[in-house]
């Protein structure tokens, strides 16, 4: 790697690169996914009624969700400027979802959609809610401007995930029809992207990137090359530049959440090109979200925007830990470092699964780290219409975080096999070359301390198995058909040579304590995990509440499993009796059941000064904030 600044979009890289691939066809369109899941246990349980309530229902009691295209040169209600994300962030949690766990009737639901934007879409290729005089840089009825190039983005996102497990040629051509509009529109105009709407419009030169390597089209390069330009303007964010110089993202020109997904544009370009300059600027800006701005749920932002301190208070807004988990996905796969995987883990299992509510149709907006949970169609009703009662940014954006699983969880390649996620299910993975693996799980982590794999290995398969030791297991068991693995180092991958078909593999992780001390606004106090599982005190399993919450020894804490005395359902996951020697007593759930019936909890608790060390949860360095933040 150097760590210098180069041009915005090496012209001698992309000439090269474009020589070789410009009339390359990628040979996995309409190809079978290579990793389905099938979930089980408590993700499973979640997955299925969000796949019940809400991803086969949707669009059909949400008619706006399309009908607001066909009404666009018409009369209407007031929407808010980025309405038309709604259709494309449902495809693509859907899609997604589809492509893990392939279900039929998704399918259909998939298709409804897919065949209405078809109808709906614009004889120039225009995707869009606003009238003609307003395409691509107009106002909303509210005198602001639109989102109209964000929504683009997550139309031709939502459409591009479809067609690439799928192979609808329905999609891709309105994908493709979409994505030209704003070619015309805006590099044939020479118009530059405008990031005065909080920094969306240049996301879609992740889109871009995408349907660049799908298709090997120059003009959709040259969209790409129009982001970064765009990123480097007055108005932008220059985010690749500032990544070369390690400049944290939270003292960059734009911080909003939004702006992740701009990001992932300069991932796009390493996929592109595999030039490193990319990758370290990508991952400079990844670590410094993940060191400043990563919350003890997992969650990103703080008002909806990076501030460089972890223990900001501000409402935490669930699209936002969805724009992380996508970072943190694209990312798992760029370099072996499995804290990236750790990231994505705790986030999972803490605060994507702690957003979602009592019904399991609902997700909130803001899932704190101390208060209450609240669902998104009552805290930002203000999205919804008469005709799409149910939407918002995050009712269509947050089942996301399910399908995302079938993305970074398990990869096979024809060299190794590397397992990321570790939970009850059943997982088949293909090869480039189309050889077969098959991972059965059982266990009862991640609320216990052990995982059992089963494989059953194509004939033939000559590749390694990689497993993904989390940092905060200091002390982790592996056995292989029952003989002990030595030398497991935590916060690595554990290679074993040569996958066998039959191979029984058992992990049991040290579930022992591990803390978080806060600082700032939340000094004094520290956060408790068992495993990735963040613990919380909730006033449904501990009438003591927060705000009376006793001043804990960690020195002497220690932790047992308690028995769940109340007749509340659901039940938690996980319910631990933390005591410490001076006779404090805690009963603590796990995050996910937390809040899940509109009760109080919190996440953080007081404890005693001048505490003996612990193992923190501290994957990438110091915390201390008077470095980190402003």
């Amino acid at each position: 790697m150097h760590n210098v600044l180069v041009p915005l979009y090496p012209a001698r890289v992309l000439k090269c690169f474009l020589l070789l691939t410009v009339f390359a066809w990628p040979s996995f369109i309409a190809a079978k996914p290579s990793a389905q899941f099938k979930l089980k246990g408590a993700m499973g349980e979640r997955y299925e009624k969000c796949l019940e309530e809400w991803l086969l229902t949707a669009p059909y009691a949400n008619p706006g969700m399309l009908e607001m295209y066909r009404m666009r040169n018409s009369d209407r209600v007031n929407i808010v400027p980025w309405y038309g994300e709604f259709s494309g962030k449902y495809l693509t949690s859907a899609a997604l979802a589809y492509t893990m766990m392939p279900d039929e009737r998704l399918a259909r639901s998939i298709e409804y959609v897919v065949d209405k934007l078809a109808e709906v879409q614009d004889s120039d290729g225009y995707l869009g809610v606003w009238p003609d005089a307003q395409k691509f840089s107009g106002m909303s009825q509210g005198n602001t401007k639109t989102w109209d190039v964000w929504s683009h983005y997550h139309n031709i996102l939502g459409l591009y995930f479809w067609y690439k497990v799928s192979g609808s040629k329905k999609a891709r051509k309105i994908m493709l029809r979409a994505a030209n509009s704003i070619y015309d529109y805006f590099y044939l105009n020479n118009r530059l992207l405008d990031e005065a709407k909080d920094g969306t419009d240049a996301a879609i030169g992740h889109a871009f990137a995408l349907l660049y390597e799908l298709t090997g089209e120059k003009r959709y390069l040259d969209m790409v090359e129009l982001a970064f330009k765009t990123f480097a303007s007055d108005g932008g964010g220059d985010y690749f530049n500032d990544g070369l110089r390690s400049v944290p993202f939270y003292k960059m020109k734009r911080q909003r959440w939004e702006c992740l997904h701009a990001l992932e544009t300069i991932a796009g370009m390493y996929a592109i090109t595999h030039d490193r300059q990319y990758l370290l600027s990508f991952a400079n800006i990844w670590r410094s979200i993940a060191l400043g701005d990563r919350h003890n749920t997992g969650a990103f932002s703080s008002g909806e925007s990076a501030c460089g301190n972890p223990y900001d208070l501000r409402g935490i807004e669930t699209c936002c830990t969805i724009a992380w988990m996508a970072l943190s996905t694209d990312f798992v796969w760029m370099e072996r470092d499995s804290r990236v995987a750790d990231e994505l883990e705790l986030s999972e299992w803490n605060a994507f699964l702690g957003a979602q509510l009592f019904n399991d149709k609902v997700f909130t907006y803001n899932t704190p780290m101390i208060g209450e949970k609240l669902p998104s169609t009552t805290s930002i009703a203000f999205q919804r219409t008469d005709l799409s009662p149910d939407l918002n940014c995050c009712s269509v954006n947050a089942p996301r975080g399910f399908g995302m699983i079938g993305q970074w969880g398990a990869r096979a390649t024809d060299e190794g096999v590397t397992v990321n996620y570790y939970g009850e299910s059943d997982i088949t993975l293909f090869t480039p070359s189309r050889k077969r693996i098959a991972i059965a799980q059982t266990g009862n982590y991640p609320f216990g301390d052990r995982i059992n794999l089963k494989f059953s290995v194509a004939k033939g398969y000559k590749g390694n198995l990689l497993l993904r030791i989390p940092f905060w297991s200091q002390n982790t068991q592996v056995m292989r058909d029952n003989k002990k693995i030595e030398n497991v180092k935590c916060g690595e991958y554990l290679e074993i040579e040569g996958l066998r078909n039959g191979d029984e593999i058992t992990l049991i992780f040290d579930m022992s304590a591990h803390y978080w001390h806060g600082d700032r606004e939340l000094k004094g106090k520290s956060s408790i995990y068992c495993g990735p599982i963040l613990l919380t005190l909730d006033q449904r399993f501990d009438s003591q509440g927060y705000s009376s919450t006793p001043t804990l020894d960690l020195s002497t804490l220690r932790l047992s499993p308690a028995k769940d005395n109340t007749d509340s359902q659901p039940r938690p996951y996980l319910l631990i009796d933390a005591s410490d020697a001076n006779g404090n007593h805690l009963v603590l759930c796990d995050f996910a059941s937390a809040g899940y019936t509109g009760t109080s909890y919190t996440t953080w608790f007081p404890v005693a000064g001048n505490q003996v060390p612990v193992q923190e949860m501290q994957p990438w360095g110091d915390r201390n904030i008077s470095k980190v933040g402003k």
